[in-house]
């Protein structure tokens, strides 16, 4: 039986009461989706105008407790980032030729303080979440896959500066959320992926030499500003959990399913009580082939096993294949 809250809670105070595994009036919703095509046609299809703020509209509509925010450039001169490490050959290279748009200096957030000022004015008052960039997904991008991949091979100096360029950015980033917006942010959003379908994409070694040192950095970053971290990983992560609770993680998404070690039943017997989940509704099976009346059942079950510590939301972000009635059965299960 999952425990709940008396009395009604904000957004705000339901998200984080369920990051602290704490009782819950009812459990809370993310929605992994965006503004593009498919955002659109859920909407339309829900019967909500496309005049004004649908997106929002639609937020409101499928009970969302969670809202999110970005840094953007200052001066709207995004330059190339694709490819833009494609020549280095050393550290020195790296920091020559780094993007524009990944430098501190040009970055801000004040569209998001006016944006939160307005969900809070409209009553909406959600918790809020910074997204920030992953590291080497990043270094993928600037680098060519190829490349990138062998410089994680070797853990060559061109890898290793370009992680420490972009785990200074985030911490820089994090700092601009406590200096901008204060304890009005709740969480910040990091992500690496390191799983497949079928186990780790890479060595644990490689995971915790590379990968772990600094996201343990941004982690005690975020702390230490008064923030929870939300962190990202698809695949199947198991192994990789309780190291990841003990870097600091309070947040763990997108629990994907139908994985080695990833069933709710398992997770809430190693790991229940210890770390908030966050996903986990089959979006390659169930959302898109699945029943309205399947999907309520999983999300129930999913609530069952992990609640309070769970925010409802699919395994991934909703893809054009997932029918606008599976969306709304997800949203509109018994919470």
């Amino acid at each position: 039986m999952v425990a709940t809250a008396q009395g009604g809670m904000t957004c705000r105070e339901r998200v984080m009461a369920a990051v602290a595994c704490r009782p819950v009036d009812r459990a809370p919703a993310r929605f992994n989706g965006d503004t593009g095509s498919v955002g659109r046609r859920i909407a339309r299809e829900m019967g909500i105008p496309e005049e004004g703020d649908w997106f929002e509209a639609l937020h409101r509509r499928l009970r969302i407790d969670m809202r999110y925010v970005d840094t953007v450039v200052t001066d709207g001169n995004y330059g190339g980032v694709a490819l833009a490490l494609a020549e280095a050959q050393t550290g020195a290279d790296v920091d020559r030729l780094w993007p524009h748009k990944s430098k501190p200096e040009n970055r801000t957030l004040a569209g998001a303080r006016a944006q939160m000022a307005q969900w809070d004015a409209s009553g909406a008052a959600p918790a809020v979440q910074l997204r920030l960039p992953a590291l080497f997904n990043s270094h993928r991008t600037m680098r060519g896959e190829t490349a990138a991949f062998l410089d994680l091979a070797e853990g060559n100096e061109v890898l290793r500066r370009s992680l420490d360029r972009m785990t200074e950015f985030n911490e820089a980033m994090i700092d601009l959320a406590a200096k901008t917006l204060g304890d009005r942010l709740d969480l910040v959003g990091l992500g690496e992926e390191l799983g497949m379908q079928t186990g780790l994409m890479y060595s644990p070694d490689t995971i915790r030499r590379e990968f772990f040192p600094r996201l343990g950095r941004l982690f005690d970053r975020a702390h230490r500003r008064g923030y929870r971290v939300f962190y990202h990983s698809c695949g199947a992560i198991e192994p990789l959990i309780g190291e990841l609770i003990e870097m600091g993680v309070d947040v763990l998404n997108p629990i994907q399913p139908r994985l080695p070690g990833m069933d709710p039943e398992h997770l809430a017997a190693r790991f229940g009580g210890r770390v908030c989940f966050c996903g986990g509704i089959d979006m390659q099976h169930l959302l898109p082939k699945g029943k309205p009346e399947e999907v309520r059942r999983e999300v129930e079950r999913y609530i069952r096993c992990l609640g309070p510590g769970y925010i409802i939301d699919a395994a991934n972000i909703l893809h054009p294949d997932i029918p606008t009635e599976n969306v709304a059965a997800m949203y509109e299960a018994r919470r």
